[in-house]
């Protein structure tokens, strides 16, 4: 189950990536793919995941906690040794703020120290989902790691997400399981074990569900005493990673980490082809479980896939039905911006634009135009939108400002603001609202500040 060593693709524009040549990911679907575990030995040369974003993510999110803002995505388990069948057990902390890392920790080797103590040497695991969602470089890591996946095996529409796994807990917090996702594991740092067993060796166990195959869903395994985890991990295969090395395992797999020395940091991405979520809050319906990678957003005259469209159409005409179709419409576009990742990157905080600045678009990245019913039109970017109005003049204004960005060469502002405005009918849209957008673009990223062509970066 040893994979050979692929070569690193270079960093496109300067920033990081993990992308993978074709033939790494034509080999991997071939042999691996929805069919056995495999272990890739340090990958990549460079760009990979680093304590100290992972530090930064985590310290977004720690405000975000302490604000009251967000909490759902973010666990953190205490361990105890005083489990009535011998076997360690894990707490989760409900108050959590004082288990997390501050700008006064300043690195992840203080906040770890100081969480030790804080702990008094207990064990500990902290979990937290949806981390593209907390620092820009991660997002880009994985975009580009799964950029190759989806052009070989098609795009899961099922909210890929990526998930820290910081401690030194024994076991995974919640035991042995399966996930409704297939998983690639990035081990950061130390070293990590993990056992798997395929669906059928644990599938007829009392508390797994009969009459239902739980293959692609998430299903879980209660251990009664130390003999019996000893009998089931003697049927188990084990997968041994380094820091720097990745393993992948299909949807049906059951799995646990393993006892391992000292502290881990690992990444786990899981990507899955159930429904995203947002689509359990529309009338039940057939939805694609995935899309071609030539369907996802691109330059001009790009269109929510046929797909997608059908199944939004298939509802009465309704006012009440149609408003549904324009927010799950919404939903889908920020979703496939975004790589079809459950959760877009922390926006940017920057000063407003001025009319002498000049900013440009990433071309591999493209905004997109979509009419919306209602007669509204939507603008979105890297997981995020806005809504404008949706008059014939204006559509055709902002499907060329759109276009000209997305060709990525530096623009002026205050040329953009001219051509879009010139001879535009009054009260079509008002300049605030035109430089309110640009400034939405540059906080999601989608674009950014450049110098004039011929000037020096910045």
């Amino acid at each position: 189950m040893l994979a050979p060593l692929p070569t690193a693709t270079p960093a496109p524009h300067g920033e990081p990536s993990l992308a993978l040549p074709r033939a790494f990911w034509k080999d991997f679907t071939r042999r691996h793919w929805d069919r056995e575990p495999a272990l890739f030995k340090r990958p990549f040369t460079q760009h990979f995941f680093t304590g100290q974003e992972i530090y930064e993510a985590l310290l977004e999110v720690a405000g975000r906690v302490r604000r009251g803002e967000y909490t759902l995505p973010l666990r953190f388990f205490i361990e105890h040794e005083d489990g009535p069948d011998g076997l360690p057990h894990y707490g989760m902390a409900l108050a959590m703020a004082p288990y997390l890392p501050t700008r006064e920790d300043g690195e992840l080797e203080s906040y770890l120290a100081r969480l030790d103590k804080l702990l008094a040497g207990k064990r500990f695991g902290l979990v937290l989902n949806r981390a593209q969602g907390f620092h820009w470089n991660h997002w880009l890591q994985t975009t580009t790691f799964l950029s190759g996946l989806y052009e070989s095996v098609g795009v899961p529409l099922g909210s890929s997400d990526s998930c820290i796994f910081l401690g030194n807990y024994r076991y995974t917090p919640f035991g042995i399981h399966k996930d409704n996702s297939h998983v690639f594991n990035f081990v950061v740092a130390g070293r990590k074990t993990y056992s798997l067993w395929p669906y059928e060796a644990l599938s007829g166990r009392d508390e797994v569900p009969k009459g239902v195959s739980l293959v692609d869903k998430a299903c879980s395994i209660f251990l009664r005493d130390r003999q019996e985890e000893a009998e089931l991990l003697s049927r188990a295969s084990f997968l041994e990673a380094d820091t720097g090395d990745v393993t992948y395992w299909p949807v049906s797999y059951w799995h646990r980490a393993e006892p391992t020395q000292g502290l881990t940091l690992s990444i786990s991405l899981g990507v899955g082809f159930s429904p995203p979520l947002f689509t359990s809050e529309a009338p039940p319906q057939e939805w694609p479980d995935r899309l071609r990678h030539a369907e996802m957003p691109h330059g001009r005259n790009w269109q929510v896939p046929a797909q997608v469209r059908s199944a939004l159409r298939k509802r009465a005409q309704r006012k009440a039905l149609l408003a549904a179709e324009r927010e799950s419409t919404i939903e889908w576009v920020r979703l496939l911006t975004c790589g079809a990742l459950n959760g877009a990157p922390p926006e940017v905080q920057e000063a407003p634009l001025s009319p002498t600045e000049w900013i440009r678009a990433h071309p591999e990245r493209p905004i997109v135009c979509v009419p919306l019913p209602g007669k509204q039109l939507l603008v979105s970017a890297i997981g995020r939108s806005t809504t404008l109005p949706s008059s014939p003049p204006l559509r055709r204004r902002v499907e060329r400002l759109v276009s000209a960005l997305n060709a990525g060469k530096p623009l002026q502002v205050e040329a953009l603001e001219a051509a879009f405005f010139s001879r535009l009918p009054t009260r079509a849209l008002k300049r605030e609202a035109f430089r309110a957008l640009l400034d939405d673009l540059v906080r999601w990223r989608a674009v950014r500040r450049c110098p004039p062509p011929g000037g020096k970066s910045r």
